[in-house]
């Protein structure tokens, strides 16, 4: 079975980090990262951010910026700067 094969199988049955992938077919994490980017570049996963942090234009009307000194974002991060994000994988159905 190919890597790629490998990947996508494991993905297909609900595995869904990284970490668990790689436990489940016994491949190295960056072999498996590396097969994700490939099934997703080919469009046979997808990928969808989740908003993680701030909006792009700002966190000034969420909760956490409420009551925060001098009126800036209470996560002190700047807009735009949304951070890490997480990936939901998802294998592509025709």
């Amino acid at each position: 079975m190919s890597v790629t094969r490998a990947v996508l199988d494991a993905a297909d049955a609900g595995t869904s980090t990284v970490a668990d992938i790689a436990a489940r077919t016994g491949l190295d994490r960056d072999v498996v990262a590396l097969a994700l980017e490939r099934l997703v570049a080919t469009g046979r996963l997808t990928a969808q951010p989740l908003q993680a942090g701030c909006p792009p234009a700002g966190c000034g009307g969420c909760a956490s910026s409420a009551g925060s000194a001098g009126g800036s974002p209470g996560c002190a991060r700047p807009a735009g700067d949304t951070g890490p994000v997480l990936l939901s994988l998802g294998v592509r159905r025709s």
